[in-house]
């Protein structure tokens, strides 16, 4: 359901999916273990021996639910690992584990494959249709893409604050009554330049998957896409610059990708449950993967039975929708222009919940001005934004009748001319998410 200038910059504006790389030497792999929550200690360093496994990080929420998550990140010997011909990924099954594990309960181990580490935001197109294509060769075809960098707005700019994407999904028919006030927001991405004067105040923490720190220096954005994304979602009205969908709302920086827009699908997973472990409401998800992950899936479910609502975008291909946006655990976006049509990079399929502005969408950028950008990254924060006003009315969680699925739903409606795998339920009206 979902300007002159040509610079490599311009790659890191959009969501692609890009193919899975390897991130360590020929010798050495790292993977994912995913455990029961409850399995002991014990157990866990039995399979790390069997398994000649160095541990690297330990990923685990803190409540007591049965939707709890646990994975250990290790490297091992790269001979563990045997690509089958239909996984870009690798992975061991758990009979494989249990027959080098004797001593460990079958039920503490959900599953081990490989943390593939890739490009998560990058130009369109971007989901791969042949058979394993390597990634220099992927780079190698895609399009040069332009990018138009925006001055600072003086004090006799004409630009209007209200932005056409904002306007569309008619946030300010909602500011009367919510401005999303209070919601925790994370912005799931390259991190958030705070400094920006359309968002200075409004970074209330964030954590840096890289270096396990909630440190505000360690979750600054290098890279600006995360800083785009915030602004849509919650610039601060000030008559000038920009103004985001729910002004009001706070933000959190969760920084998962680094200044290249890349990550692993670890730091990813880390993310989302520091999302879940910390009372977000909201978590913005503006990239993606054409490799879906077990561990991903899992750390998803998680997030949901803790009341976090995640918004993320559907993909630039034109094709088939990526992960995490495929997941029914998300919201997945797909991108509309200023004429009310499909974006022509925008990806489809019946995984598409909503559609969103994101063609030619200006926001805040990191150097303190402003940037116009496309993609269905730039469409999933006015979701986001749409999430927040409607958490701050009272909705809470994904599901259900009081949750904020079919509260959009409610407000949504079709564009004519658009098929359902295009658009899902349609266009969001924020007035009619209001009491």
């Amino acid at each position: 359901m979902k300007a002159t200038i040509i610079a490599l910059a311009a790659l890191l504006a959009f969501v692609a999916f890009g193919s899975p790389a390897p991130a360590q030497s020929a010798g050495i792999k790292k993977i994912i273990i995913t455990m029961r929550a409850k399995s002991s200690a014990e157990s866990q360093s039995k399979i790390l021996r069997a398994l000649s496994a160095q541990s690297v990080a330990r990923i685990a929420s803190n409540g007591t639910s049965s939707n709890e998550f646990l994975a250990l990140v290790a490297e091992v010997p790269a001979e563990l690992l045997v690509k089958s011909a239909k996984n870009r990924v690798a992975r061991l099954t758990v009979k494989d584990v249990m027959n080098l594990v004797p001593g460990v309960s079958a039920s503490d181990v959900l599953g081990i494959e490989e943390d593939f580490t890739t490009k998560w935001i990058e130009a369109a197109p971007s989901f791969q249709t042949t058979a394993f294509p390597s990634v220099e060769s992927v780079l190698k075809s895609l399009p040069k893409l332009q990018f138009r960098r925006l001055p600072k707005p003086s004090a006799g700019s004409t630009r209007p604050e209200i932005t056409w994407g904002v306007e569309r999904v008619k946030a300010p028919a909602a500011w009367d009554y919510t401005e999303g006030k209070g919601v925790r927001v994370a912005v799931v991405d390259t991190g958030v330049y705070s400094d920006h004067n359309d968002l200075k105040g409004k970074v209330d923490g964030g954590y840096d998957a890289f270096t396990k720190s909630e440190v505000r220096v360690a979750y600054q954005d290098g890279n600006g896409h995360g800083t785009h994304v915030a602004g849509t979602i919650a610039a601060i009205r000030n008559g000038k610059g920009v103004a985001g969908v729910a002004p009001m709302a706070r933000l959190y920086s969760v920084r998962v990708l680094d200044n290249e827009g890349s990550g692993s699908i670890s730091g990813i997973i880390d993310g989302i449950i520091w999302c879940a472990n910390n009372g977000i409401q909201v978590a913005n998800m503006s990239l993606g993967s054409s490799q879906g992950s077990d561990a991903l899936h899992q750390a998803l479910r998680y997030a949901k039975s803790r009341g976090v609502v995640i918004v993320a975008a559907a993909g630039n291909s034109g094709g088939p929708v990526g992960y995490p946006a495929a997941y029914p655990e998300t919201i997945a976006v797909a991108a509309s222009d200023p004429s009310d049509k499909v974006a022509s990079f925008s990806s489809r399929g019946p995984e598409v919940d909503f559609i969103a502005p994101g063609v030619s969408v200006v926001s805040t950028a990191m150097d303190g001005g402003y940037a116009n950008f496309s993609g269905t990254s730039m469409a999933t924060p006015h979701m986001s934004g749409l999430a927040a006003l409607a958490v701050s009315q009272g909705w809470v969680g994904l599901d259900g009748p009081d949750g904020v699925f079919q509260q959009l739903r409610k407000a949504a409606k079709r564009i004519a001319g658009v098929t359902v795998e295009e658009q899902g339920f349609g266009m969001i009206d924020a007035g009619k998410l209001v009491r």
